[in-house]
């Protein structure tokens, strides 16, 4: 269904992402490394779960925003190792593999086959730290023989990637070169929606020994323009059975901006409220819901920066400035709101906000998100954390 909320797996779910697709297919096939970008809820997952949704293929994902945390400048090793196994263990289990990966997994970690294949935390947590960089390539190594003697591709996949260079612990230029150099059934994909700051991880790994001279294709997955958007409400009312007025579907692109995430989080939640017997469905309070998300997310990002109260004063100021701004611009308003701060400081946040992903930039000008829902969610953070910290 074209309205489910959830990322999609089968590519009759996936609407209007045939290019991109291909192009992610593509690339795994031909064994070269991709990276597919884009912002906050554009289906980036959707267009690689489609894309790798192949028997030939052995799938690894490593979500990595699962030990994301704004307020962490560095995490232990042992989060991600931990995740690593866990991904590993669902593979052995999803495709039938074993023998010599489980043995060569449960000897590093000195525990029993079982305990592995059980994840039994209790076990396994206290053995974490043995797991060095090595054995992460040595695994993958494991994997990539396994999958070269099933006539298959494996495909990692790193979801929300520029975490990595949060991980302490890890030399992960060292471990991708490795992969690279050594596993000829594998190729790896790397997803992110903090823009800049996979962009920037991914030029340390291509400029940087061990890994350096090494190829990544960009896939860059960009929002719907207005036709599409509205073809795919379109589609997706006539899916739920539910006819929707013009003013309506008017209304949903105007807020919504061509962003799929949103445009399907409205369909979603509009059908379920027409087929319960709502007569006259607020729109208002269906972007609420959406406000509320973002809100949260850059609430929790600005309370983790170093410099809350600086953040939240950029914000407030380009919102003051009609959404948009020179650096000069946001000094300004900022200095009106706090005490004189340097306009190289204000600068650095605005291109920080970018690299996240919570606001654009366009020439030397930034602003805050078309959409109501980033906008909105951002601006009432930014409001929030004022309250908080002055």
């Amino acid at each position: 269904m074209l309205f489910d909320v959830r990322p999609k797996e089968d590519k009759k779910d996936l609407y209007d992402r045939d290019k991109e697709v291909d192009e992610v297919k593509e690339s795994v096939n031909r064994k070269v490394w991709i990276a597919v970008y884009g912002m906050r809820r554009v289906g980036k997952t959707s267009v690689v779960n489609v894309a790798v949704n192949d028997p030939r293929y052995i799938v690894i994902k490593l979500n990595l925003m699962r030990i994301y945390d704004p307020k962490k400048k560095k995490y232990p090793k042992t989060f991600f190792v931990s995740l690593f196994l866990e991904s590993i263990n669902e593979a052995v289990k999803k495709y039938t593999l074993g023998g010599r990966l489980i043995r060569f997994v449960s000897n590093v970690l000195g525990v029993d086959e079982n305990s592995f294949i059980d994840f039994n935390l209790v076990k396994i947590r206290p053995r974490l730290k043995k797991f060095r960089g090595e054995d992460v390539s040595s695994t993958i190594r494991e994997l990539d023989l396994l999958a070269g003697d099933n006539k298959r591709t494996l495909v990692l996949i790193f979801d929300e990637a520029q975490e990595l260079m949060k991980v302490n612990g890890i030399n992960f230029s060292s471990v991708f070169h490795d992969i690279y150099d050594y596993c000829r059934n594998t190729t790896v994909i790397f997803t992110g929606s903090s823009v800049g700051i996979l962009e920037n991880m991914l030029k340390s790994l291509e400029y940087e020994k061990p890994f350096f001279g090494r190829f990544i294709r960009r896939i860059r997955i960009e929002r719907f323009n207005e036709q599409l958007s509205r073809d795919f409400l379109l589609k997706g009312f006539a899916e739920e059975g539910i006819t929707v007025q013009e003013d309506v579907i008017n209304d949903a692109l105007r807020r919504f901006d061509g962003i799929p995430g949103w445009l399907t989080f409205f369909g979603s939640e509009y059908s379920f409220r027409i087929r319960h017997g709502e007569k006259q469905v607020n729109v208002d309070d269906i972007e609420k819901m959406a406000v509320e998300e973002v809100r949260k997310e850059a609430k929790d990002f600005i309370l983790g920066t170093q410099s809350p109260e600086r953040y939240s004063a950029a914000i407030l100021a380009l919102d003051r400035l009609g959404g948009k701004g020179s650096v000069a611009d946001v000094t300004k308003v900022v200095s009106s709101i706090l005490s004189e701060v340097p306009e190289p400081r204000i600068y650095e946040i605005l291109n920080r906000l970018v690299n996240m992903g919570f606001i654009e930039k366009e020439n030397e000008e930034y602003s805050l998100p078309k959409d109501e829902p980033d906008r909105k969610g951002l601006v009432l953070a930014g409001k929030d954390v004022m309250s908080l910290v002055t």
